[in-house]
C-alpha cells in the first residue's frame, strides 16, 4: 500500500516533466527537416532530415549576423546580470533578515510589489534612459538592467531562506570577531550555496530568454543576444522556420549543461533549507 501511495505520488512530477520536455522534443525534431517538411509534419515525426538548417542558423541571415555573434552577447548579458542580481540581491536578502519584523514588513513590500509591475510597462522608460545615456545596443548595460529586473525575485526567495538561518552560527561568528558582513562572506554564504545556485539558475533563465525588452535596447544586429537575434529569420513574406527551430534548440544547450552541472548544489540547497526549517 505505501508503494502504491508513493507511485502515485510521483505521477504529478511526471506530468509536469513530460508537459516540460516535450515542447523541446517536437523543437528539436522540427529543427532537422527542411520547410517544406515542417508544414508537411508539424510534430516533426516524417519527412525528411537534414543538417542545413542548423548552418543557416549559424551563419545568419544576409544582412545579419548569426549565433556565433548571439551567442556572445548573450555570454555577456547573462553573465553581467547574475553578477548585479546575485551580488546585490544576495546581500540585501541576508541584512534585511536582521531587521526588526516591522523594518522586514516594509522592505520586502517595495520587492513584493516590483514583482507585479508588467515588464511591457518597463521598455519606453528604460529605452529613454538608454538613450539619453548613448548605451543603446550595449550588450553589457542591457544584462545590468536585467540583472536590475530580477533584483525582486532573488530578494524574496534569498530573504525566506535566510530569515530562517541558524542564530547560533552568526553569533559564534561574532564571538570569535567577525562582522556582519565577516560572518555574511565567511559563514552564511558558504552554507547558502545551494540557494543562492537555485535562484540564480532563475534569474538565468529570465536573462537567457528575455526579449521583449532586448528588442528596444539592442538594435544594432551585432549587439543582440540569441532571442532577439533570431527574430531576424522572420521576413515580410518569409519566414525561415528551420534556422529558427535550430537556433532554439542550440540555445537551450547551454541552459540544459549548467542545470545537469549544477543540480546537486540545488538538491543540497533544498535538503539545507529544511533542516534550517
Amino acid at each position: 500500500m505505501k508503494k502504491l501511495t508513493t507511485a502515485l505520488s510521483q505521477i504529478p512530477l511526471v506530468f509536469w516533466t513530460l508537459l516540460t520536455l516535450v515542447p523541446f522534443v517536437f523543437i528539436t525534431l522540427l529543427a532537422f527537416r527542411p520547410q517544406r517538411d515542417i508544414f508537411a509534419y508539424p510534430l516533426g515525426i516524417g519527412g525528411e532530415w537534414t543538417l542545413d538548417n542548423f548552418a543557416v542558423a549559424w551563419e545568419g541571415p544576409a544582412g545579419g549576423e548569426g549565433l556565433a555573434t548571439y551567442f556572445l552577447n548573450s555570454a555577456i548579458v547573462a553573465v553581467s546580470g547574475l553578477i548585479i542580481n546575485l551580488g546585490v540581491g544576495a546581500p540585501a536578502a541576508y541584512f534585511s533578515s536582521l531587521l526588526g519584523p516591522r523594518g522586514r514588513q516594509r522592505f520586502l513590500r517595495v520587492f513584493l510589489a516590483a514583482t507585479v509591475v508588467p515588464l511591457v510597462l518597463l521598455v519606453v522608460p528604460y529605452f529613454q534612459l538608454f538613450d539619453s545615456l548613448a548605451i543603446v545596443s550595449n550588450p553589457l548595460a542591457v544584462g545590468i538592467a536585467y540583472g536590475v529586473i530580477a533584483l525582486p525575485t532573488t530578494i524574496l526567495v534569498l530573504h525566506a531562506f535566510f530569515v530562517d538561518f541558524p542564530a547560533e552560527l552568526v553569533e559564534a561568528a561574532a564571538i570569535d570577531g567577525l562582522t556582519h558582513w565577516g560572518a555574511f562572506t565567511r559563514i552564511v554564504l558558504p552554507l547558502s550555496l545551494g540557494p543562492i545556485v537555485g535562484v540564480g539558475l532563475l534569474a538565468l533563465v529570465f536573462i537567457w530568454g528575455e526579449a521583449q525588452l532586448g528588442i528596444v535596447l539592442l538594435q544594432q544586429a551585432s549587439s543582440q543576444t540569441i532571442p532577439v537575434g533570431l527574430l531576424g529569420f522572420r521576413g515580410q513574406f518569409y519566414t525561415a522556420l528551420g534556422p529558427i527551430f535550430a537556433g532554439l534548440a542550440l540555445a537551450s544547450i547551454p541552459i540544459i549543461i549548467i542545470y545537469l552541472l549544477l543540480n546537486r548544489h540545488i538538491t543540497k540547497g533544498i535538503a539545507l533549507g529544511g533542516v534550517f526549517r
